[in-house]
Protein backbone atom coordinates (compact mmCIF):
# COMPACT_ATOMS: atom_id res chain seq x y z
CA UNK A 1 0.00 0.00 0.00
CA UNK A 2 1.34 3.39 -1.00
CA UNK A 3 0.75 7.00 0.97
CA UNK A 4 -1.48 7.76 1.67
CA UNK A 5 -3.40 5.86 3.68
CA UNK A 6 -4.82 5.61 7.81
CA UNK A 7 -4.17 3.10 10.01
CA UNK A 8 -5.70 3.47 13.43
CA UNK A 9 -3.51 0.76 15.65
CA UNK A 10 -5.63 0.41 18.94
CA UNK A 11 -5.27 -2.56 21.54
CA UNK A 12 -5.07 -3.25 25.47
CA UNK A 13 -2.23 -1.07 27.33
CA UNK A 14 1.11 -2.45 27.18
CA UNK A 15 0.36 -4.52 23.64
CA UNK A 16 3.08 -2.70 21.94
CA UNK A 17 0.69 0.13 19.93
CA UNK A 18 3.69 2.59 20.31
CA UNK A 19 6.79 0.87 19.26
CA UNK A 20 4.11 -0.63 15.92
CA UNK A 21 3.20 2.64 15.32
CA UNK A 22 6.92 3.85 14.56
CA UNK A 23 7.85 0.64 13.12
CA UNK A 24 4.93 1.11 10.23
CA UNK A 25 5.48 4.33 9.75
CA UNK A 26 8.95 3.93 9.85
CA UNK A 27 8.15 1.75 6.53
CA UNK A 28 6.89 4.87 4.24
CA UNK A 29 7.26 7.75 2.73
CA UNK A 30 6.14 10.85 4.16
CA UNK A 31 4.64 8.99 7.36
CA UNK A 32 3.55 10.50 10.28
CA UNK A 33 2.68 8.73 13.50
CA UNK A 34 -0.32 10.66 15.44
CA UNK A 35 -0.01 8.97 19.65
CA UNK A 36 -3.70 9.52 20.51
CA UNK A 37 -3.67 8.42 23.69
CA UNK A 38 -0.73 11.82 24.74
CA UNK A 39 -4.10 13.85 24.54
CA UNK A 40 -4.82 12.88 28.00
CA UNK A 41 -1.72 14.02 29.15
CA UNK A 42 -2.49 17.61 27.75
CA UNK A 43 -5.77 17.85 29.91
CA UNK A 44 -4.85 20.74 32.19
CA UNK A 45 -7.89 21.01 34.59
CA UNK A 46 -10.67 18.76 34.88
CA UNK A 47 -9.09 15.51 33.79
CA UNK A 48 -10.87 12.66 34.31
CA UNK A 49 -9.39 9.11 34.48
CA UNK A 50 -9.85 8.23 31.02
CA UNK A 51 -11.57 4.80 32.60
CA UNK A 52 -13.99 6.17 35.04
CA UNK A 53 -17.50 6.64 35.24
CA UNK A 54 -17.82 9.89 34.19
CA UNK A 55 -15.27 9.91 31.59
CA UNK A 56 -17.24 9.43 28.22
CA UNK A 57 -17.70 12.90 27.24
CA UNK A 58 -13.66 13.59 27.78
CA UNK A 59 -13.04 10.68 25.94
CA UNK A 60 -15.07 10.80 23.00
CA UNK A 61 -13.80 14.37 22.62
CA UNK A 62 -9.82 13.59 22.53
CA UNK A 63 -10.63 10.60 20.70
CA UNK A 64 -12.80 13.16 18.11
CA UNK A 65 -9.59 15.18 18.13
CA UNK A 66 -6.67 12.51 17.05
CA UNK A 67 -9.02 11.29 14.64
CA UNK A 68 -9.31 15.15 12.86
CA UNK A 69 -5.93 15.64 12.86
CA UNK A 70 -5.42 12.04 11.46
CA UNK A 71 -7.54 12.66 8.29
CA UNK A 72 -6.01 15.89 7.91
CA UNK A 73 -3.08 14.71 7.81
CA UNK A 74 -3.93 11.70 5.67
CA UNK A 75 -5.93 13.88 3.12
CA UNK A 76 -2.62 16.03 2.85
CA UNK A 77 -0.84 12.98 2.08
CA UNK A 78 0.29 11.17 4.72
CA UNK A 79 0.83 7.51 5.79
CA UNK A 80 -0.97 8.29 8.73
CA UNK A 81 -0.92 6.01 12.02
CA UNK A 82 -2.94 6.81 14.54
CA UNK A 83 -2.10 5.04 17.48
CA UNK A 84 -3.85 4.99 20.87
CA UNK A 85 -7.26 3.78 22.49
CA UNK A 86 -9.61 4.13 19.45
CA UNK A 87 -11.73 1.08 19.99
CA UNK A 88 -14.96 -0.05 18.29
CA UNK A 89 -17.07 1.93 21.01
CA UNK A 90 -15.79 5.18 18.78
CA UNK A 91 -16.94 3.92 15.64
CA UNK A 92 -19.80 6.02 15.45
CA UNK A 93 -16.88 9.00 15.73
CA UNK A 94 -14.64 7.16 13.21
CA UNK A 95 -17.28 7.21 10.64
CA UNK A 96 -18.17 11.20 11.49
CA UNK A 97 -14.36 12.12 11.39
CA UNK A 98 -13.29 10.01 8.76
CA UNK A 99 -16.24 10.36 6.22
CA UNK A 100 -14.79 12.78 3.94
CA UNK A 101 -11.57 11.03 3.02
CA UNK A 102 -10.84 9.54 0.20
CA UNK A 103 -7.69 7.38 1.77
CA UNK A 104 -7.74 3.94 2.46
CA UNK A 105 -8.69 3.69 6.26
CA UNK A 106 -7.53 0.22 8.46
CA UNK A 107 -7.73 -0.55 11.50
CA UNK A 108 -5.92 -2.74 13.65
CA UNK A 109 -6.50 -4.03 17.19
CA UNK A 110 -3.02 -5.31 18.85
CA UNK A 111 -4.10 -8.44 21.22
CA UNK A 112 -1.61 -10.09 22.67
CA UNK A 113 -1.30 -12.47 26.07
CA UNK A 114 -2.72 -10.74 29.17
CA UNK A 115 0.54 -11.73 30.50
CA UNK A 116 2.64 -9.65 28.05
CA UNK A 117 0.64 -7.16 28.24
CA UNK A 118 1.05 -6.81 32.29
CA UNK A 119 4.87 -7.34 32.08
CA UNK A 120 4.84 -4.65 28.90
CA UNK A 121 3.53 -2.24 31.22
CA UNK A 122 5.92 -2.80 34.01
CA UNK A 123 8.91 -2.95 31.15
CA UNK A 124 7.95 0.38 29.93
CA UNK A 125 7.79 2.80 32.88
CA UNK A 126 11.35 3.30 32.40
CA UNK A 127 11.26 4.73 28.92
CA UNK A 128 11.31 8.08 28.97
CA UNK A 129 8.18 8.21 26.36
CA UNK A 130 5.80 6.26 29.02
CA UNK A 131 7.28 8.12 31.93
CA UNK A 132 3.60 8.68 33.43
CA UNK A 133 2.25 5.51 32.33
CA UNK A 134 -0.31 3.20 33.24
CA UNK A 135 0.98 0.84 36.02
CA UNK A 136 -2.27 -0.35 38.02
CA UNK A 137 -2.56 -3.57 37.96
CA UNK A 138 -6.16 -3.93 37.96
CA UNK A 139 -6.75 -1.35 35.72
CA UNK A 140 -4.74 -2.44 32.90
CA UNK A 141 -7.00 -5.95 33.42
CA UNK A 142 -9.72 -3.98 33.13
CA UNK A 143 -8.51 -2.54 29.75
CA UNK A 144 -7.58 -5.31 28.53
CA UNK A 145 -11.05 -7.24 29.10
CA UNK A 146 -12.24 -4.24 26.86
CA UNK A 147 -10.58 -5.53 24.26
CA UNK A 148 -11.12 -9.24 24.56
CA UNK A 149 -14.35 -10.21 22.76
CA UNK A 150 -15.16 -7.34 20.30
CA UNK A 151 -17.51 -9.51 18.68
CA UNK A 152 -17.80 -8.17 14.42
CA UNK A 153 -14.84 -6.00 15.27
CA UNK A 154 -13.19 -9.66 16.11
CA UNK A 155 -11.69 -9.59 12.42
CA UNK A 156 -9.22 -6.40 12.90
CA UNK A 157 -8.11 -8.19 16.02
CA UNK A 158 -3.92 -9.34 15.17
CA UNK A 159 -2.69 -11.93 17.90
CA UNK A 160 0.57 -11.04 18.69
CA UNK A 161 1.10 -12.85 21.36
CA UNK A 162 4.77 -14.41 21.14
CA UNK A 163 5.78 -11.86 18.25
CA UNK A 164 8.08 -9.18 19.00
CA UNK A 165 7.18 -5.46 18.18
CA UNK A 166 9.03 -5.94 15.00
CA UNK A 167 7.47 -9.07 13.91
CA UNK A 168 4.07 -7.17 15.14
CA UNK A 169 4.83 -4.40 12.27
CA UNK A 170 6.15 -6.57 9.66
CA UNK A 171 2.64 -8.24 9.88
CA UNK A 172 1.02 -5.56 9.82
CA UNK A 173 2.66 -4.19 7.06
CA UNK A 174 1.95 -7.14 4.96
CA UNK A 175 -1.19 -7.26 5.69
CA UNK A 176 -2.35 -3.69 4.85
CA UNK A 177 -4.12 -4.16 2.28
CA UNK A 178 -6.10 -7.12 3.12
CA UNK A 179 -9.45 -6.44 3.34
CA UNK A 180 -9.94 -8.48 7.00
CA UNK A 181 -8.28 -4.88 8.40
CA UNK A 182 -10.52 -2.12 6.29
CA UNK A 183 -12.62 -0.04 8.12
CA UNK A 184 -14.83 0.93 5.31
Amino acid sequence: MNAPFLLILTGPPGAGKTTVATLVAEYFTPSVVIEGDALWAHVVRGFIEPWEKDSDPQNRSLVRASLAAAARLTSSGYATVLSGHVGPSFLDIMRQELVGLRAPVRCVVLRPSLEECLAHCVERRSDPRHAGALGDETIIRHLYRTYSNLEAFERHVLDTSGLTTQEAASVVIEELESPRFALR
